[in-house]
């Protein structure tokens, strides 16, 4: 069994695909420095990126909105691999499951439970809600979903003035149990103990700092893997004139009727070959003008709670404060969404048109 367990949590959008493709990449040095980071066994269908959250969800299952019971029922023999894994090891296991830190408090005690190791700690990557916000909103676009910026923070804004023991309770209100930061470390606190919470500031970039934090957080302070590895490009989004070409995209293709398989290949194709290479992509997704000074009472909110939970911070709490100046970026031109929907346009049927 293993003597000390380290829960990485996420959130999302914090750089976890990042630290999780290193840290996979190189799982047999950092066994070699005493750390342990479970892969798929070879031969076994794995991820993308190798992380444990298929296998919570063999454990938690519709504890996370949405994982259907089906779902849940496929990811069975996924956790009790991984459950295996964790008592067969000797020494430090460390798990990465960014869809944790959504889970509520019964919940949270059934895991701890079931992995029955003693010493356990947690390790959270954060970043400031005016970057996560439209990194968040971008993600539900290249989903599938219709609903635009503006609205999607209205939605936002209900839920976050609603009590927060009912955010705590309802399983539908997990966005806020997750980027509320103070009380997502607060609510692990309680479990495993305020010395063993450790947030961690995400700084965007360089992204090798991002990593020198975790090495630290997770007790081997130094530790670099190799450079063409601490080098690789990180996760790049939408654009703001590309998420208003998807968002109408989406629309169509729900009115004409596609499957979710069809719909989710043309949005692949589209952003793989008609966005991702373009050498002029346009604006950034900022906060709305309309909506930074809300978003920065929540960011200061959260910043204060979080400085008072007693909890380890490794990095600078600005980090998750926002930065007026960056948000100061027009909106995207007529120009730059036509442009946006002509590459979209291209890659989905500009060959067969032009005959090739």
């Amino acid at each position: 069994m293993a003597s000390r367990l380290i829960l990485h949590i996420g959130l999302q959008k914090s750089g976890t695909t990042y630290l999780q493709e290193l840290i996979a990449s190189a799982a047999d040095e950092l066994a070699e420095a005493g750390i342990v980071y479970p892969v798929s066994p070879a031969g076994k269908k794995r991820r993308r990126t190798e992380n444990h959250e298929w296998a919570s969800y063999g454990l938690l299952g519709p504890e996370y909105p949405w994982v259907s019971d089906e779902r849940a029922a496929t990811e069975k023999s996924t956790w009790k691999a991984l459950d295996r894994q964790v008592t067969r090891t000797k020494g430090t296991v460390l798990l990465s499951a960014e869809a944790l830190s959504v889970i509520r408090t019964p919940a949270i005690r059934m895991l701890l439970d079931r992995l029955g190791v003693g010493d356990v700690e947690v390790v959270v990557t954060a970043r400031s809600l005016s970057r996560s916000l439209p990194s968040l909103w971008q993600q539900h676009v290249r989903n599938g979903r219709r609903l635009g910026f503006e609205r999607y923070l209205d939605m936002l804004g209900e839920q976050r003035r609603l009590p927060a023991a009912r955010i705590e309770e309802d399983g539908d209100l997990h966005l806020w149990r997750a980027f509320a930061i103070g009380r997502l470390a607060r609510r692990w606190a309680r479990e495993v103990g305020v010395s063993r919470v450790r947030v961690i500031t995400s700084p965007g970039r360089p992204p090798q700092l991002l990593w020198a934090r975790f090495a630290e957080a997770i007790g081997v302070p130094g530790f670099n893997f190799r450079t063409d590895d601490a080098s690789r490009p990180v996760h790049t989004g939408l654009t703001a004139p590309e998420a208003v070409v998807l968002t109408s995209l989406n629309a169509a293709l729900a009115s004409a009727g596609c499957s979710p398989d069809q719909a989710r290949r043309l949005r692949e194709t589209v952003l793989t070959d008609g966005f991702q290479p373009r050498a002029d992509r346009g604006p950034r997704i900022t906060i709305p003008s309309r909506w930074r000074s809300c978003v920065a009472e929540w960011s200061a909110e959260d910043v204060t709670e979080l400085l008072d939970s007693g909890v380890t911070l490794i990095g600078d709490a600005a980090d998750l404060r926002p930065e007026p100046a960056r948000e100061e970026v027009p909106p995207p031109t007529v120009e730059e969404v036509g442009a946006a929907g002509a590459a979209a346009v291209l890659a989905v049927g500009g060959g067969k048109a032009m005959g090739s």
